[in-house]
């Protein structure tokens, strides 16, 4: 008879790269304001920060399955930071509608972005780049449509 080693417990690397990729999520829209304002191009600037994230944590986690989840995660907190930041405009404003059709839109637009770059990396790790180019393209494209029309 075959012996199986089955792990239960996820290895202290991988919660680490959990935790850290929770982190970056969170933190990372905060980081990267100074650096949008001063340079403008925040579509260039954020997905070039979450293909970091996704080079440096999430490709570290042991399978695809994991990946993902952590990608998607990732998104789901990189858009709800960005948005609770976007949320101090509202408050000097006073229209809170468009601060909800925004988290709605704006948060699986991150979600999908990441995952975009994610699916080019898990192909080939050299497609991760070109996943970032059509990461930087869907953000162009969401901000000229979406919220330009929202803003109306």
């Amino acid at each position: 008879m075959q012996k199986v080693n089955v792990e239960i417990m996820p290895s202290f690397s991988n919660i680490t790269y959990g935790i850290l990729i929770a982190v970056a999520g969170l933190i990372l829209p905060a980081l990267l304001i100074p650096l949008v304002k001063f340079a403008g191009y925040s579509e260039i600037f954020e997905e070039i920060a979450k293909a970091l994230v996704i080079l440096f944590l999430i490709f570290k986690l042991p399978t695809h399955k994991a990946q993902i989840l952590a990608a998607g995660a990732f998104g789901f907190l990189f858009g709800l930071s960005e948005n609770i930041f976007y949320l101090t405009n509202v408050f000097a404003l006073g229209d809170f509608n468009i601060f909800w059709q925004r988290f709605l839109l704006t948060v699986p637009m991150h979600i999908i972005t990441v995952l975009v770059m994610v699916f080019a990396g898990l192909a080939r790790k050299y497609l991760l780049i070109l996943g970032l180019v059509g990461a930087v393209v869907l953000h162009i494209l969401f901000n000229g449509i979406i919220i330009d029309f929202l803003m109306r």
